[in-house]
């Protein structure tokens, strides 16, 4: 299992602690098993055993067993009221030096498809990406489904990846695949044809025969057209009024997951589908360094889009950067004005 071999790194003779509760029970035996596989020892720890269930914070018996370890998951429930617990878990990471992955309500369908790839290899093809966009100023995705979005960045932004190979003392939620950023501005349509987030998003699964367009001035959300699933529509634009900067764009995020090839409804994966995807709502300002905050936050995810990341500005139009687009059916060059194709329609190009 990848999460063992290529994300948390174990090999024989170390102690892992696989943390879960009733919901997560499946998942956490077959991480368990997956690590006795490679000659760790395993401790596993279901909340559920301890009196009370609304825990707080860990157990100190769970305490103990970290203190031993080297590694550790968690695979459970994503319930608000353990939020504490989940915290103090993350906290004993850092202290610990614990290399950790962290999966708080993952289901069967993102445990199976977002992470049947080498992370090890999602790193490397992760960090060249990152080295293109990291020194662009300027990104356009398109797609054939009607996303036209112009972003630009400041020449301080900061790139935050998530790319699934785990550090001592450092954790990342999985599935991981992906490099996110706080945009300078953002202007253009987005349609949303893999799935959004929040509850209204878990309802409606994957979007391809709803997709959800967008359409974007000033770096936030003005206009919302949903066709086919008028609740839906609703639903998303009673989250943008819920406070003055739930309809901003707070991140973008590019996926580079190669090991997903299709929409699974669910934006936890979604969001690593090799394109570019956007979080509306809170731009987690401790990592990106933005400077302000957002009481909500969700994902709208894409399938199948192209980006090209330019390193300065130009004055290339979108329709012409699109035509260039189509002409590749295998594009490892620039299209122009020193343009370079980042992803295109869902694939990663050969970078070289």
């Amino acid at each position: 299992m990848n999460v063992v071999t290529s994300a948390l790194r174990l090999v024989p003779g170390e102690r892992i602690v696989v943390i879960g509760d009733s919901l997560g029970e499946e998942l956490a035996s077959a991480l368990a098993r997956a690590a006795n596989q490679v000659g760790a020892v395993v401790d596993v720890a279901m909340l559920d055993d301890f009196a009370g269930h609304q825990l707080k914070v860990l157990p100190s018996r769970i305490v103990a067993l970290l203190s031993a370890a080297r590694a550790s998951a968690f695979i459970g429930s994503a319930a608000r009221h353990q939020l504490g617990l989940r915290q103090h878990l993350l906290h004993l990471v850092g202290q610990l030096g614990l290399r950790h992955a962290h999966m708080p309500g993952i289901s069967r369908l993102a445990f199976a498809r977002g992470l049947r790839t080498d992370y090890r290899d999602i790193e490397r093809r992760g960090r060249r990406v990152l080295d293109i966009v990291s020194g662009a100023r300027r990104i356009e995705s398109l797609s054939g489904k009607g996303t036209r979005l112009v972003l630009s960045f400041a020449e301080d932004m900061r790139w935050y990846p998530q790319l699934g190979v785990l550090s001592p003392g450092r954790w990342g939620n999985l599935p991981a695949g992906a490099l996110y950023c706080t945009p300078e501005s953002i202007e253009g349509t987005l349609v949303a044809n893999a799935s959004l987030g929040e509850f209204f998003g878990a309802r409606a699964g994957v979007l391809h025969r709803t997709p959800v367009t967008m359409h974007i001035e000033g770096s936030r959300v003005r206009q919302v057209e949903v066709h086919g699933d008028r609740a839906l529509e609703r639903d998303v634009e009673t989250m943008l009024d819920l406070s003055p900067n739930s309809n901003r764009i707070g991140l973008v995020c590019i996926g580079v997951n190669h090991g997903i090839e299709t929409a699974t409804g669910e934006s936890i994966v979604d969001q690593n589908l090799p394109g570019l995807h956007v979080c509306i709502g809170d731009p987690a300002a401790r990592v990106t360094g933005a400077t302000w905050t957002a009481p909500t936050s969700f994902a709208a995810c894409q399938e199948g889009s192209s980006i090209v990341a330019y390193a300065r500005p130009t004055t290339m139009t979108r329709s012409a950067t699109f035509a260039a687009l189509a002409r590749h059916a295998t594009p490892s060059l620039g299209v122009g004005s020193g343009g370079v194709i980042v992803v295109h329609r869902g694939k990663l190009p050969t970078l070289s």
